[in-house]
C-alpha cells in the first residue's frame, strides 16, 4: 500500500454500496468514477470502498487503493468499525465522500462516530432526516417559501379513492418517499427499474396502488409538470458546515433515459439566478452541509421553478462541474479559505465559468460524443484516431462548448465548433475495455 504524500490536501475515501447482494454482473457507479477522477487529477490519493469488485469504477487509474468493505445492508456496525480501522492506516486529513443516496444516509446517521476519524461529506443526522424523506423535504420547502408541485401523500386505499374522485390535473406519477428504496433488489417487483409510475386516469391510479400491495404505503402522488426535459435544472454545490457555498454551478438537462422520468444522459451548464437563490435559501434554511444537487422543473403555466428533489450527495452529472471551472469534489478537501488581499475578508465561493459546458453520457453503448475536439486524445474510453471523427453539424451548439464521455471525462477546448462521435475499434476483452484509466 502506498501511503498518501504529505504535500497533498489529504486522502479521499469514496464509498459506494451494492443494491443487489446476489448480483453477478458488473455495473458502473458514474458518481464514484467522476469523483475519483476529479480528485485523482488534482493529485489526491483516492481509496475506493465497495462491498465487491463488480463495479467498473474500481479500475480507474486514479484509485490508489480498492478496499472491499462490509455491506451496509448486511451489517451497518461492521461497516462503521471497518471504516474506523481503515482510517488508522492513513496519516493526515481524511475525507469520506458518499457516491449514492444509500451511502449518504448511512454516513449522515453515523456521522457523530465517524467524524472522529474523517471529515464526513454528509449532512448531520437531524438534517439528513429532512432531506432523505421527500415528505419532510417538501414540508421544509413550503416552510421556506420554495414552490413545489401539486403533491399528495396517500397512506391507505380510502385515501386513493378520495384522490381518484377529486384530483383533475392528470397525468400524475407515483414515486417513493425515499428514492433509493426502489433501486434495491427487494423492490424491483414494484419499480421494475423505474424511478416513478405514470398514471393518466383514476382507474390507472387505483390499479397501480393495488399492484404495489403492502409496498404502497411509503409513496407520494405528484403532478407531472408539463414541458420538455430542457426545463429541468439542477444546482450542484458544496456547502461547508456553516452553510457557506464554497463552490457551485447550475446545469440544464438536455436528455434523459427513460424519457420523462429517467437518468440524465446529456446536460449543459447554464446561469440561472432564480435557481441559485432558491437553492441557497432552501439548503441554508434546513442547515445542509456537504455536496448536493437540487433539482427543479420550470412550470411555464405558473412561471415558477418547482422543487423536484434534493440529492444529498454528488449527482450522476457531477463530472460537469470540473468541466465548467468548479471542481466541487476537490473543494471538499481541507484547504484554507481564501482571503482578499485588499480587505482581508474571506472570498465568496467559486462559481462556474461564463461559457457553457455540455456533457453527455451513453452508458448503453461503448461510444463517446464530443464537441469542439482538438485531438482524439480527449476521448478517454475510445482513444480513436482523429480520422474517425465524423462531423454531425453545429446547429444549436453554443460557441466554446465542450462535451464529455459518460464516464465524466472532459475533452479539451478547441478553436472551432465540431460535433463528432468516436466509436471503439472492434471488440475488446474485459481487461482492455475496463482497464485502468
Amino acid at each position: 500500500m502506498t501511503h498518501p504524500a504529505q504535500k497533498t490536501p489529504g486522502t479521499a475515501f469514496v464509498i459506494s454500496h451494492e443494491p443487489d447482494p446476489n448480483r453477478r454482473t458488473s455495473s458502473t457507479s458514474l458518481i464514484a468514477l467522476a469523483v475519483t477522477r476529479s480528485l485523482g487529477r488534482q493529485g489526491v490519493p483516492v481509496v475506493r470502498l465497495h462491498p465487491n469488485r463488480l463495479d467498473h469504477s474500481l479500475h480507474s487509474k486514479y484509485c490508489s487503493e480498492v478496499a472491499l468493505c462490509p455491506d451496509m445492508y448486511q451489517s451497518g456496525p461492521a461497516l462503521v468499525e471497518y471504516l474506523l480501522q481503515l482510517a488508522s492506516r492513513y496519516s493526515g486529513k481524511r475525507v469520506l465522500i458518499p457516491a449514492s443516496d444509500d451511502c449518504a444516509e448511512f454516513l449522515g446517521a453515523h456521522r457523530p462516530v465517524l467524524e472522529h476519524a474523517f471529515r464526513v461529506c454528509a449532512a448531520r443526522p437531524e438534517v439528513m432526516q429532512h432531506v432523505v424523506n421527500k415528505r419532510r423535504q417538501y414540508e421544509q420547502a413550503e416552510r421556506l417559501g420554495i414552490p413545489i408541485p401539486e403533491t399528495y401523500f396517500p397512506e391507505s386505499r380510502s385515501d386513493i379513492e378520495r384522490l381518484a374522485a377529486t384530483i383533475r390535473n392528470y397525468p400524475y406519477i407515483i414515486k417513493p418517499l425515499v428514492a433509493h428504496t426502489w433501486r434495491l433488489a427487494s423492490m424491483q417487483r414494484v419499480s421494475q427499474g423505474r424511478k416513478a409510475l405514470l398514471v393518466r386516469t383514476p382507474d390507472e391510479l387505483r390499479s397501480a396502488w393495488l399492484a404495489m400491495g403492502d409496498d404502497s404505503r411509503d409513496v407520494m402522488l405528484q403532478e407531472v409538470i408539463g414541458g420538455r426535459d430542457e426545463q429541468l435544472f439542477t444546482f450542484l454545490a458544496y456547502l461547508n458546515d456553516d452553510g457557506i457555498p464554497l463552490a457551485y454551478c447550475v446545469r440544464r438537462k438536455i436528455r434523459q433515459l427513460p424519457v420523462d422520468f429517467g437518468y440524465c444522459t446529456m446536460t449543459v451548464s447554464c446561469h440561472d439566478d432564480v435557481v441559485v437563490r432558491q437553492s441557497l435559501q432552501l439548503l441554508q434554511g434546513i442547515g445542509f452541509s456537504g455536496i448536493c444537487g437540487v433539482e427543479y422543473k420550470f412550470d411555464a403555466v405558473t412561471g415558477e421553478y418547482k422543487l423536484i428533489e434534493i440529492n444529498p450527495r454528488p449527482v450522476n452529472t457531477i463530472g460537469l462541474a470540473p468541466a465548467c471551472g468548479v471542481d466541487i469534489p476537490y473543494h471538499r478537501l481541507p484547504r484554507p479559505r481564501r482571503r482578499s488581499r485588499r480587505t482581508g475578508h474571506h472570498l465568496a465561493g467559486r462559481r462556474d465559468l461564463v461559457s457553457p459546458t455540455r456533457t453527455s453520457w451513453q452508458s448503453s453503448k461503448w461510444a463517446a460524443t464530443a464537441a469542439s475536439h482538438r485531438t482524439s486524445s480527449g476521448c478517454d474510453p475510445c482513444a480513436a484516431p482523429k480520422s474517425r471523427l465524423r462531423t454531425l453539424g453545429t446547429t444549436g451548439v453554443p460557441r466554446g462548448t465542450i462535451t464529455a464521455t459518460w464516464f465524466g471525462h472532459t475533452s479539451r477546448r478547441a478553436s472551432r465548433e465540431v460535433r463528432g462521435r468516436c466509436h471503439s475499434r472492434g471488440p475488446r476483452n474485459n481487461a482492455t475495455r475496463w482497464g485502468r484509466r
